[in-house]
């Protein structure tokens, strides 16, 4: 199976389940099959889970309504190939990355502007493309998962990637004290299957929790999203949840078109070897992915 070995959501194994569309991520239908990390989960109902469960083709809104989030500027663009196309896949079979051009063509050429746009426009014409994650961001290399030290380390927030043997001193698998000050751990073995799974230098830690606030996941159907109400602070219990409208709400109609069949079970169970990493304090508040995901 293809899926991601974590929750989209928490970024944490369990009970997850994985779509069947382009993105391959997994989620936790329900909050029970989050609770070891307190994940809300996509808040579904046992009844519902079991109804999607027994399709054994689960397919997100955002696959559904080709409706997916750039991996690098996060903002919700069409992905339908066949109505002007906004947002576009990495070519790679086992990738869910969705990129702007201009966003893909800016990381692959950052020195370069003349061969950034010339690289925007291949990719707006339908260039395939392999995108960021597939080389280390030191050496540049290939991923080779029989060897060790050439496993990939993966940015769960941006499209940053590492071999093993390349990962930088501040992204640490144990919180130390450096001379500097205090370093955060951000680095865990055992969670993704023959990789790592990282937070990288451009997402700050927040002290009180030991891992940076989660990015936004932004479904197609949703008018408004939830956040908290400063985003710069430590996530704490009495935090005023308010309404923000939706930045980069698709401006045409979703395409109604139906996603292929799926082809494999897409209902796993993913336990990790060690506790949940995430602390429960993280996810208190109604997470803006949690609502809306099945028809009226």
């Amino acid at each position: 199976m293809q899926g991601d070995d974590v929750c989209a959501i928490c970024d944490d194994g369990g009970f997850v389940t994985c779509c069947d569309g382009g993105c391959l991520r997994s989620f936790h239908l329900t909050e029970g099959h989050g609770e070891g990390s307190k994940c809300p989960s996509l808040g579904l109902t046992s009844e519902q889970a079991k109804m999607i469960i027994g399709k054994k083709a689960f397919i997100c809104k955002n696959c559904k309504y080709k409706q997916h989030q750039c991996s690098a500027c996060g903002l919700l663009g069409s992905s339908d190939l066949s109505s002007r196309a906004e947002v576009f896949k990495c070519k790679d079979y086992a990738c869910g990355h969705f990129y702007h051009p201009k966003c893909i063509s800016e990381l692959q050429h950052p020195d370069s502007k003349v061969r950034a746009s010339l690289f925007e426009q291949h990719v707006a014409a339908g260039l395939k493309f392999l995108c960021h994650v597939h080389k280390c961001s030191a050496c540049h290399g290939d991923e080779n998962k029989d060897d060790k030290d050439m496993q990939f380390a993966v940015c769960r927030l941006c499209p940053t990637t590492y071999h093993r043997k390349c990962l930088p001193s501040d992204i640490p698998f144990a919180a130390k004290e450096g001379p500097n000050g205090y370093i955060f751990q951000r680095a865990w073995d055992g969670i993704l299957r023959d990789q790592i799974l990282i937070y990288c230098m451009k997402h700050e830690i927040i002290k009180e929790i030991g891992i940076p606030r989660r990015k936004l996941i932004i479904f197609p159907e949703a008018k408004k999203l939830f956040a908290p109400k400063d985003p710069e602070s430590t996530p704490k219990e009495q935090d005023i949840l308010v309404e923000q409208e939706l930045l980069g709400h698709p401006t045409s109609e979703p395409s109604e078109t139906p996603p292929p069949p799926a082809t494999v079970q897409n209902q796993c169970f993913r336990s990790n070897p060690m506790d949940s990493f995430a602390p429960s304090s993280l996810y208190i508040d109604p997470y803006p992915g949690s609502c809306g995901w099945l028809d009226d």
